[in-house]
């Protein structure tokens, strides 16, 4: 990189000795608007990532196809298969996971679930009241049953989305009390937004990433804060719709399950 050249989206010159992850994106599988394919090129030619995890709305296929990409083509990050499932509480980022994870199901039986694959739970936009976000009564009450074998493995302290202006002071100060793996995630829907927040931690690969969470070593990032012109307002609309007509698919294929976006 050319001296004065701008850092790409992914690393600040204080990071440099962490690795860095952006854990919470959407692809076109989901209701996001870049195809699996364009997110990994954008990742591999615009940012720094080391390791990204594709999460898409109750679906792993998006997941799936990343990881067999990036295995293919030698791209020089890493992948975590990975899924935002909607509970009846609300959503719950489930990661390093093989098989995809039932939605529309209790909290504390999803998270089981997750768990029972080896998997890892991280609460998204925490107690934001504009998207399905697990509330703080649920919360508290799931770190009340730590004792029991029940537990979450982190919190997204800061999203850089609209929802996370409302979520991300309540889940840091939250996360004062309870000590839980703080992660930064774009919750990307566009191109562009790939790597605007970021999860911080010692080592380079999935691997490293993994172990720091549950050492609870992560630091959670804001990278930049996009705003409506730098994605574009008809891009914007144009995702809104692919959105609800995504979660209206997702009622007609289950018509007995309540699906929210």
């Amino acid at each position: 990189m050319a001296k004065g050249e701008a850092m790409p989206p992914g690393r600040g010159s204080a990071e440099q000795e962490f690795g860095v992850a952006d854990i919470h994106i959407h692809s076109s599988v989901g209701d996001g608007m870049a195809e699996v394919l364009r997110i990994l090129e954008f990742v591999e030619e615009k940012t720094s990532l080391d390791v990204i995890a594709i999460t898409d709305h109750d679906e792993v296929v998006g997941s799936y196809q990343a990881r067999e990409l990036v295995a293919k083509r030698g791209y020089h990050f890493d992948v975590v298969v990975g899924m935002e499932v909607t509970t009846l509480d609300g959503h719950l980022l489930a990661l390093y996971v093989e098989s995809p994870v039932p939605s529309q199901q209790p909290l504390e039986q999803t998270i089981e679930a997750v768990h029972a694959q080896g998997g890892l739970c991280i609460v998204p936009h925490p107690m934001s009241w504009l998207t399905n976000s697990v509330n703080r009564q649920s919360l508290e009450r799931i770190v009340a049953n730590s004792e029991q074998g029940l537990y979450l493995d982190g919190i997204e302290t800061i999203n850089p989305t609209l929802v996370g202006l409302i979520s991300n002071q309540r889940a840091k100060r939250f996360n004062e009390r309870y000590g839980l793996a703080e992660t930064g995630g774009s919750d990307s829907h566009f191109l562009t937004t790939v790597g605007s927040a970021l999860t911080l931690f010692p080592g380079r690969g999935a691997e490293e990433l993994r172990r720091s969470l549950l050492e609870r070593t992560t630091q959670a990032r804001n990278v930049i804060r996009m705003r409506i012109g730098d994605i574009g307002f008809v891009q914007i609309v144009r995702q809104q719709i692919r959105s609800r007509n995504f979660f209206i698919r997702c009622i007609l294929k289950n018509p007995f399950r309540r699906q929210s976006p």
